[in-house]
């Protein structure tokens, strides 16, 4: 074969030229060009919504950004000022100085869409764990990711940060499904440290320790960030365990609901749409019977013969994220959210749940319509559409854990998470190699 060109031996596919440097990337290297077309793609969607003004921009977040202006920046963070935590004031604050003040409905929402790239890679890296000899469906699920309604919507729309703390879930899901259990719960502890809804993760959490899949002592992060985030605000001169505007009590204050009126449901489509606003103090009580419904699911994992897979993983972190709005009451419209993004992952892993998140993600867009536009189907639909999945995948996961006495030859030993995800990602090499 000396006859042949140089660059053609040992390449069935010949170089391009020099000059052609940029097309030789793309040839050998397509998902490349997907991913970059994708992004900016992301953002041409995403500019005609920046100068839509929500209510929440317009009752809260507008008028926090004012007062961070007007009291030095940094500097307003000793006062108590807003409904949220202060690591998102702190990310205000920032966006505030480097503006100088100036174009507060943008700079508000880049903050969110700069969130949602990051939420975007971390699905990316979930499901490369699931496809680990692709480059290209890694990339497709990152972008379905980035134009999934919701995610659009929440943060170029609404204004809205829940591609915040969510991001920081998916990179807790990423890292627990690496084997990397002190990286995913500091992770979650950054999540927990924006916004209380990080919390509808935590069943899955108990699911996990039930089964003895992950170690105690791997959730000691999760306070330690928390209390480290809440410091830089302590030391401009904002209290810690003040009852009316501590640090340590801005969560309580959210969970009793003194910032919001008496409702059950917030625009959402749960169980609580179907409960009399006259109930609303039976509301602890409703909470009780939650926690008793996620901790005899704990107990019906703890009994399970089946092994902790990396796709049973995914499957009891979207159940978890699911369930926890729908059957808690005093949720909001965008409480689905986590769920909107991890049921994309789910999809991912068994192609044959696609069909999940195109359920979850009408029915929080039915949500979103009615908060943003108009009620255009009612919302009774969207809650019902949830309740039927939550009770499908409720069926599919109490098959995959297997609960029935072990037969011969079966054990009730689980093995170290990492280990299986490394033999299951093996496994899915050798298949696709026959």
């Amino acid at each position: 074969m000396n006859w042949l060109p140089a660059e053609m031996k040992g390449d069935a596919s010949p170089a391009l030229p020099g000059r052609f440097a940029a097309l030789e990337v793309v040839r050998r290297r397509p998902h490349l060009l997907l991913g970059a077309a994708g992004v900016l793609a992301a953002l041409v969607v995403r500019y005609p919504l920046l100068s839509f003004v929500s209510g929440d921009m317009k009752t809260t977040l507008t008028p926090w950004w004012a007062f961070i202006v007007e009291n030095g920046y940094f500097a307003a963070l000793r006062h108590d000022f807003a409904s949220y935590n202060v690591p998102y004031l702190y990310l205000l604050a920032a966006a505030a100085f480097l503006t100088g003040g100036a174009h507060s409905l943008v700079t508000i929402k880049i903050i969110s869409i700069a969130f949602d790239f990051v939420l975007a890679f971390f699905v990316g890296k979930c499901v490369s764990l699931r496809y680990p000899g692709s480059k290209t469906i890694p990339v497709v699920a990152a972008l379905a990711t980035l134009f999934a309604p919701t995610v659009v919507a929440n943060s170029a729309m609404w204004g809205q940060a829940d591609a915040v703390y969510t991001a920081f879930l998916a990179g807790c899901l990423y890292f627990l499904l690496a084997g990397r259990q002190a990286w995913a719960f500091t992770a979650f502890g950054l999540a927990f440290s924006f916004k209380l809804q990080a919390v509808f993760l935590a069943p899955f959490f108990l699911w996990l320790l039930a089964k003895k899949a992950v170690r105690w002592r791997c959730l000691f992060p999760i306070p330690l960030v928390w209390l480290a985030t809440l410091l830089p605000a302590w030391f401009l001169g904002r209290p810690f365990g003040d009852l009316r505007d501590g640090l340590l009590t801005v969560y309580p204050r959210q969970a009793v609901g003194l910032w919001y009126s008496r409702r059950l449901a917030y625009n959402v489509p749960n169980l609580y749409l179907w409960v009399p606003r006259d109930w609303y103090d039976w509301y602890p009580l409703f909470t009780v019977l939650a926690a008793a419904l996620l901790a005899a699911i704990a107990a019906a994992v703890r009994r399970s013969r089946a092994r902790i897979t990396p796709e049973l993983t995914v499957l009891l972190a979207t159940f978890s994220v699911l369930l926890a709005p729908y059957v808690l009451p005093k949720m909001h419209d965008r409480y689905f959210f986590p769920a909107d993004v991890f049921a994309i992952v789910l999809a991912f892993y068994r192609p044959r749940a696609w069909y999940v998140p195109v359920v979850v993600g009408s029915a929080s867009s039915i949500a979103y319509v009615r908060y943003l536009h108009a009620e255009v189907v009612p919302l009774t639909w969207g809650a019902v559409l949830l309740g039927v999945l939550v009770a499908v995948l409720a069926r599919r996961l109490f098959a995959d854990l297997d609960v029935s006495p072990p037969g011969p030859g079966r054990t009730g030993t689980s093995p170290d998470p990492r280990n299986e995800t490394t033999r299951a990602t093996g496994r899915n090499a050798r298949v696709r190699n026959r």
